[in-house]
């Protein structure tokens, strides 16, 4: 009886070890390490990590590409970039909205719209009946990072969108308060005028109030 308690014990040890192997080596994400995560930012950025901080599961990195040195937050798990922002360009000029949209343009079909944000324009676009979000050098001109993004929903044809739709739709473009929202009513169904503030922005954003497409946006320079 004895015995059988013994091979009983053993082969329930031993199926745990495998289902814990199993979930571990198939189930368990391994985070990068800090080699890892440094060849992964130097391949997709084609550039040069001069400087790697790590904080829990994230590395704060420093790299430079085309003269322009960058700090961002990488997730060692997930390997998502953010907060990728322009730290320090060496004798280079900002380019132009109207010329960043000349640039993209070539290879996408439609623009909706752009914002600049620490020297970094951060654009949706349209390409192959698909939106994107491109994120673009706001100096060399060369788009650094490319996502899909699910389309809005759009509202019955000829519908109005209600003003809390035109908010929604405003603070994927600029997460803050709203200030106002105000509706003109057009031929064409009319259009919100949002206007979304934060700490170091401000900026009102015309939306078709039957498309909800972002028509404009006016950012406030005296903010």
């Amino acid at each position: 009886m004895k015995k059988w308690m013994v091979i009983i014990a053993v082969t329930l040890l031993l199926c745990s070890g495998i289902i814990w192997f199993i979930q571990y080596r198939y189930f368990h994400a391994e985070p990068l390490s800090e080699a890892e995560a440094v060849q992964h930012i130097e391949t997709i950025y084609q550039a040069h990590v001069t400087q790697v901080g790590k904080q829990g599961n994230n590395y704060e990195m420093l790299f430079t590409r085309d003269k322009i040195t960058y700090t961002a937050m990488f997730d060692a798990i997930t390997q998502e970039v953010a907060d990728l922002k322009v730290k320090e360009v060496h004798n280079q000029l900002l380019l132009t909205e109207n010329e960043i949209r000349q640039l993209v343009k070539k290879e996408y079909s439609e623009i909706e719209s752009v914002i600049l944000a620490d020297n970094v324009y951060t654009m949706r676009v349209e390409k192959e009946n698909k939106q994107k979000e491109l994120t673009v050098d706001a100096f060399s001109g060369e788009i650094i990072a490319e996502r899909d993004i699910e389309p809005s929903k759009q509202p019955i044809e000829g519908q109005i969108l209600s003003a809390q739709h035109a908010i929604h739709i405003a603070q994927q473009q600029l997460e803050g308060e709203v200030d106002s929202v105000d509706f003109e009513e057009t031929a064409e169904g009319g259009y919100y005028l949002v206007e979304i503030e934060t700490k170091d922005d401000e900026a009102t954003f015309q939306i078709h109030a039957v498309s909800g497409k972002v028509m404009s946006v006016i950012w406030d320079d005296d903010h």
